[in-house]
């Protein structure tokens, strides 16, 4: 196994950090949680602390998304769900995460970790939460919807230009490989369907940095790929002034305020909690979020088992949420329909197709 492939993330995020935003004092105390993972090295999680709305929420997220548990639900370790069982090498081998910003403004963490069945791969994710709320951030919650289109054409024709160029120097090389410049030409393409909130957003200390997936398939395809830097944009404070809303000029301030979260138009990341038939309490999690389709999963919170979901966007403007099923599967699976109200709560019903129930959701 190439170790120095994994560590290289960590060690990138602790560079990054010098350039975040810095806080006199850690806003939220955390704990490490920490589990041997035998042969391929250890499991390090961090756990919020506190008791407060927006820890349990925090908590919940990258327990549910990361962990495949809720919190407290755990019978021997917080690890028991990914790491692999015994006797078998397939599952999560290491773990570790990068602490980038703990403010009374923002929490802000990135999550690496490397998963082994036959072959190993790795994956890093940065989280980013509003400390007073809990809820996630994403790119478009800062700026203006007049200010993002703005933005996000700024930052397509950059990258168009740099991709243009580095695909000319890729098919006039004498090692071409034609599969990467078929790759690489449909991305230009693909590139004006761009959706920046699925971007890696990285608040530094001033500005923002936006990298974009990899052409390839994905983030971790970066690390293998000769110039990376044409997915990145550094957005400095100066040149998002104009395009920022109020809750963006306040999270990027020096000042140390409380900034208010405005409601999310559409569906967002995040926690939703609420009852089925007002009987069976759930957790949902919105994982992420696509421009046709979004991953999601629940959990029964009286068993506390994970249930993939698979999201669609509806013609009269409601979600359909279907169980992913498992080859063994044997039951009906289970469908959610939901819409969207003013309140930001999720409303519909439930079906496992036998019998259908109403549901609410609450962020």
């Amino acid at each position: 196994m190439n170790i120095k492939r994994f560590i290289v993330k960590p060690l990138l995020s602790l560079l990054l950090i010098t350039n975040t935003i810095h806080a006199d004092a850690q806003y939220f105390k955390l704990k490490k949680v920490q589990d041997p993972a035998g042969m391929f090295g250890d499991l390090d999680f961090p756990v919020l602390t506190g008791k407060t709305v927006a820890e349990n929420k925090i908590n919940t997220f990258l327990q549910g998304k990361e962990l495949d548990l809720l919190p407290g639900k755990q019978k021997t370790s917080l690890f028991e769900n990914i790491k692999p069982k015994k006797g078998s090498n397939t599952g999560t081998t290491l773990m570790n995460y990068s602490l980038l910003v703990n403010s009374s403004k923002l929490f802000s963490v990135q999550i690496n970790s490397e998963y082994s069945n036959g072959s190993l791969s790795d994956n890093s994710n940065t989280y980013n939460f509003d400390s007073q709320t809990g809820k996630l951030i994403k790119f478009s919650d800062l700026l203006t919807k007049e200010g993002y289109d703005a933005v996000r054409k700024f930052i397509i024709d950059s990258r168009k230009t740099r991709l243009a160029i580095h695909l000319k120097k890729l098919k006039s090389s004498a090692n071409k490989d034609q599969g990467d410049v078929d790759n690489y030409s449909g991305c230009l393409i693909e590139q004006n369907k761009d959706n920046l909130d699925a971007d890696d957003l990285l608040f530094q200390k001033n500005g923002l940095l936006l990298t974009r997936r990899s052409c390839l398939g994905s983030h971790n395809a970066q690390a293998l790929e000769a110039d990376i830097s044409i997915y990145d944009n550094l957005l400095s404070n100066k040149f998002l002034q104009p395009y920022l809303n109020e809750y963006g000029k306040c999270l990027l301030s020096a000042a140390n305020s409380k900034c208010i979260q405005s409601q999310a138009a559409g569906l967002s990341r995040g926690v939703f909690k609420g009852k089925i038939n007002d009987l069976y309490p759930i957790t949902l999690l919105i994982t992420s979020i696509g421009n046709e389709s979004f991953s999601a999963s629940y959990f029964y919170d009286q068993q506390g088992k994970k249930i993939f979901l698979k999201g669609t966007f509806d013609k009269d403007s409601s979600w359909l949420l279907k169980e992913i099923a498992s080859s063994s599967q044997q039951k009906n699976q289970e469908l959610f329909k939901l819409s969207l109200q003013k309140d930001g709560s999720l409303t519909g019903n439930w079906s496992n197709g036998k019998n259908t129930f109403s549901v609410k959701l609450i962020q």
